[in-house]
């Protein structure tokens, strides 16, 4: 039986190829073209490599890549049961290798797609049955203020209404808001809802107390 080196090294000399034209256009040194050639799989660094420098060298010599895997296929076992095969090739010759083959790539774009799009259900869901974010920055809660005017700010959604106290405020770019609330001395309770588009509503309050001096 013929084997894969002589197979290779045959169609090469019909071709009337050097090592070196070949090591140019395929990146591989000739040293392993010339191990495949030889059947010398001690001087090819590892099983995948050898599966991988024999599919592109068949493919550059115009003989067909599967048909040369499956014979040297056999030709390893029979190495492997007489004990021929060298150390560090001993692994499972079927070990797959991932291989970018059209069919993954379609698979992948097409599982890419479906986690963006249940992705996509899943915020808009969230977005419907969640109230916004809120959170006031001023004031803070029991602080103690000395003038009757008391600036209330905050950040929500940008596509959130806010209210304070009952009075709707206008919701800047970025989701920050701010006005004034003029309070009477004493103890204020101040109220804060934001109102998404779904309408769904979330309150915050602050507790200040305004001084009469």
């Amino acid at each position: 039986m013929r084997t894969v080196g002589d197979i290779l090294k045959k169609a090469r000399l019909e071709k009337k190829l050097e090592f070196e034209e070949i090591e140019k256009h395929l990146k591989i040194r000739g040293k392993y073209l010339q191990a495949l050639e030889e059947n010398n799989w001690d001087q090819l660094p590892s099983l995948p490599y050898i599966k991988g420098f024999l599919r592109n060298y068949s493919s550059y010599l115009d003989l067909k890549p599967d048909e040369m895997l499956a014979i040297f296929r056999r030709q390893f076992t029979q190495q492997q049961k007489s004990g021929l095969l060298p150390n560090g090739l001993s692994q499972p010759l079927n070990e797959p290798l991932i291989e970018l083959t059209p069919h993954i790539i379609v698979t992948g774009i097409i599982i890419s797609f479906l986690l963006l799009f249940f992705g996509y259900l899943a915020f808009q869901y969230n977005s419907y049955t969640s109230p916004p974010n809120l959170t006031i920055t001023k004031p803070l809660e029991g602080e103690v203020i000395k003038s009757d005017k008391v600036q209330v700010t905050g950040q929500t959604d940008t596509d959130a209404v806010v209210s304070v106290n009952g009075q709707k405020i206008a919701v800047l770019s970025g989701g920050n808001f701010s006005t004034t609330l003029i309070l009477v001395p004493g103890v204020n309770t101040i109220t804060v809802d934001s109102t998404s588009k779904y309408g769904k509503k979330r309150t915050l309050t602050r507790t200040v107390q305004i001084s009469e001096n």
